[in-house]
């Protein structure tokens, strides 16, 4: 059961008061190469009890997210006497969030820990929901389980250690978020300049609104697969991406993924192709000269391999702003007209 505590930066005596009702017999740090010197010199500073605590850090990037990345910090729980009564705080990015969640369910049969989201990606989706998981085999989260984190704590302070591409890339799922909200949230934002979408007030309501769709599905089995829209396509343009000289990073992916998907949400269910035109501006104000053009058959290998398919291709679009469809199965011809029609749109756009 879903039972995680938001708490954000004006709320660090109450982060303080839980962890002290928790009676640990100890609190051990996880964090990761980039995130140990700055993050993690600046939360001991704001929350003092964590000066003292065993630190375990890894090296960073999505390619350390394996399997022996979690033996090495299992040894050191191990080495640190850590018991069924420990709490683990992870303190990083998504990939933190992951492995740090997972290495936490599966010690001992599982401990509890807390998130401390440090890039804006993390702090409107990793951070929240339960998913924990680690790559095998070149296979993204192959390997994983479903355990909620006891807290996750936001303070934006960590954003300013983020260079400004990767700050950026956080934003794609906030815009998703406002989508599937519907046509008041998505007004709202699209005037929005960078600054707003980092303000805590922000980051809490997209934090929120994935909340309330958790706390309906924990499982992932119908209306929390709302969550996937434009990332069929995401991961589909994130891979091919790989490939190239020009790597995008997964919220740029994902950006680029809604566009594709809302077009074919219009040739499916005839959402207003003016959504779309709606979204250009405030997608070119984030993400400037993000205008790359992909094939179908780049994109089509990845997009048979996601791993909602069954034996169709499967895609979470929108029937309205607000009203999400999931399972909807997808044709390659409905692929194919769709990539056409958004290559035609980009290119008049711009």
């Amino acid at each position: 059961m879903m039972n995680t505590q938001l708490y954000d930066e004006s709320e660090s005596a109450s982060l303080l008061q839980w962890i002290h009702e928790g009676n640990y017999d100890q609190i051990i740090l996880l964090s990761d190469a980039n995130t140990h010197g700055f993050c993690v010199t600046v939360l001991k500073k704001m929350i003092p009890l964590f000066a003292n605590c065993y630190s375990i850090v890894i090296p960073s990037g999505e390619s350390n997210k394996q399997l022996e990345v979690c033996n090495h910090v299992w040894q050191l729980l191990l080495q640190f006497h850590a018991t069924t009564h420990t709490l683990l705080v992870n303190v990083g990015g998504g990939m933190l969030s992951d492995l740090g969640g997972f290495v936490a369910s599966t010690y001992k049969r599982g401990i509890h820990y807390i998130n401390i989201p440090t890039t804006l990606l993390a702090m409107v989706d990793a951070s929240l929901g339960g998913k924990t998981g680690i790559d095998f085999e070149s296979i993204k989260n192959a390997i994983g389980t479903f355990q909620h984190p006891k807290v996750v704590y936001i303070n934006p302070i960590f954003l300013r250690t983020l260079p400004e591409r990767v700050l950026r890339s956080g934003i794609a799922e906030m815009i998703k978020h406002a989508l599937l909200q519907g046509s008041t949230q998505l007004n709202r934002i699209l005037d929005w300049e960078l600054a707003d979408f980092c303000k805590v007030d922000a980051i809490n309501d997209a934090l929120l609104f994935k909340k309330s769709i958790v706390m309906q599905d924990e499982y992932d089995q119908h209306i929390r697969q709302n969550l996937n829209l434009g990332h069929t396509f995401g991961h589909a343009i994130e891979s091919a991406s790989l490939l190239s000289t020009q790597p995008l990073l997964h919220g740029e992916a994902v950006m680029l993924g809604l566009v594709y998907e809302l077009m074919l949400s219009h040739l499916l269910f005839d959402l207003p192709l003016q959504i779309i035109l709606q979204l250009m501006p405030l997608k070119e104000r984030i993400f400037p000269g993000l205008r790359r053009i992909f094939t179908f058959d780049e994109l089509i290998p990845f997009i048979k391999q996601d791993k909602k398919n069954n034996t169709y291709i499967q895609m979470s679009l929108l029937s309205q702003v607000g009203v999400g469809v999931w399972q909807q199965a997808v044709t390659e011809t409905h692929i194919q007209t769709a990539i056409k029609k958004t290559e035609q749109l980009l290119i008049k756009t711009y």
